[in-house]
């Protein structure tokens, strides 16, 4: 399986090459802030990524704030009514709640996604 996405403590990253700067340059998804780093080879992005982490952590320590500040705690979906449907029978298929279908059923494909990753540690 081919992935593009890197993993370090509990941050991810996704990364691709860049042509311009003719350099791999990964990004950290799942957080607010924007960090960025680039690296010639993997092993080189891998270690950029590491100390890219340490570096934000770092700084938000030095600033007063919490490290990480992704989402509000709600997700809102927008199906049409015909996928609205389709849930809903698939969650009393399975006696759960439809939020409880809808979280096992992101958790499954999350993981699955994450399953890809390489890990930078």
């Amino acid at each position: 399986m081919l992935s593009n996405v890197l993993s370090y403590q509990d941050y991810r990253a996704e990364f691709g090459y860049d042509a311009d700067a003719e350099l791999l340059h990964g990004r950290v998804i799942g957080i607010n802030a924007v960090v960025d780093f680039y690296g010639k080879d993997i092993e080189e992005l891998k270690q950029e990524f590491k100390t890219s982490i340490e570096s934000y952590v770092e700084y938000c320590h030095k600033i007063g704030t919490k490290p990480e500040k992704t989402w509000s705690g709600k997700l809102t979906l927008r199906p049409t009514e015909a996928q609205r449907r389709r849930y809903a029978v698939a969650a009393a298929i399975a006696h759960k709640s439809l939020n409880a279908w809808m979280v096992d059923v992101l958790d499954r494909e999350s993981l699955q996604a994450e399953g890809g990753a390489i890990a930078a540690e």
